[in-house]
């Protein structure tokens, strides 16, 4: 018998609070019937035998009261299956694919599309839309190919943080920046994108002394000199 944490403060939550008897006896559940990625075959007719024939529910009714100000079930599989993205958070926190006991959900999850580095998409269209976005911006920009692909990662990475640019004119903007700080080299602007996401900047910084240099402190004195020390 499979055992799951439930949580003891959900009715005094609005969402539950603001549900018809019968529908909070539904996603109640929903949350013990999906299996252990959260995932629901849909199938009303049992569904109904469970929360009692007094208290009738359906499909359309169900995703109305459930999605409302929030996206809380997600149809797959053509809609034969939901998935209850709210469970992986409660039941598992942050999925890790080096715990053991995350690799069959994480698996799950992928057959779906609804999961790709590291995180849990809102939709299996998710990461596709993401990146229809990024190339719409960049189409008209003739980014040679070399750059084309670091670019795009450097997009997506600031998708991610929630920061995306508007506009083709920020977007061209932010390219320009790349090839200055990079010096026109694809090397170079590789490990510029990389300098950021490994240090989780807002945007594009020239890069710093290379491996090997360190700098010594700064001096605030206008007679010393500031010291360099190379690493041996």
């Amino acid at each position: 018998m499979a055992k799951r944490f439930t949580d003891t403060n959900k009715y005094k939550k609005p969402f539950i609070r603001g549900l018809q008897g019968a529908y909070k006896i539904f996603w109640d559940y929903l949350y013990h019937e999906c299996d252990h990625a959260g995932i629901w075959i849909v199938d009303f007719e049992v569904a109904q035998l469970y929360v009692g024939k007094d208290m009738p529910i359906n499909k359309k009714e169900a995703l109305e009261c459930f999605n409302e100000g929030e996206k809380r079930i997600i149809e797959i599989d053509k809609g034969r299956k939901w998935f209850i993205p709210s469970f992986i958070e409660f039941q598992y926190g942050e999925l890790n694919e080096k715990n053991r006991a995350h690799n069959s959900v994480i698996l799950i999850l992928k057959k779906y599309g609804l999961y790709k580095k590291n995180k849990v998409l809102a939709s299996p269209s998710e990461g596709a839309m993401d990146k229809d976005m990024d190339m719409e911006l960049v189409k008209e920009m003739e980014i040679p190919a070399e750059f084309l692909s670091t670019f795009l990662t450097f997009l997506r990475y600031k998708r991610k943080r929630g920061e995306s640019y508007k506009t083709k004119e920020s977007t061209l903007l932010a390219y320009q920046k790349l090839l200055k700080l990079s010096g026109n080299d694809p090397k170079k602007a590789v490990e510029v994108v990389e300098q950021t996401m490994a240090n989780n900047y807002a945007g594009l910084f020239e890069l710093k002394i290379s491996k090997g240099i360190t700098r010594g402190p700064i001096s605030t004195s206008p007679f010393e000199p500031i010291v360099t020390k190379v690493a041996r």
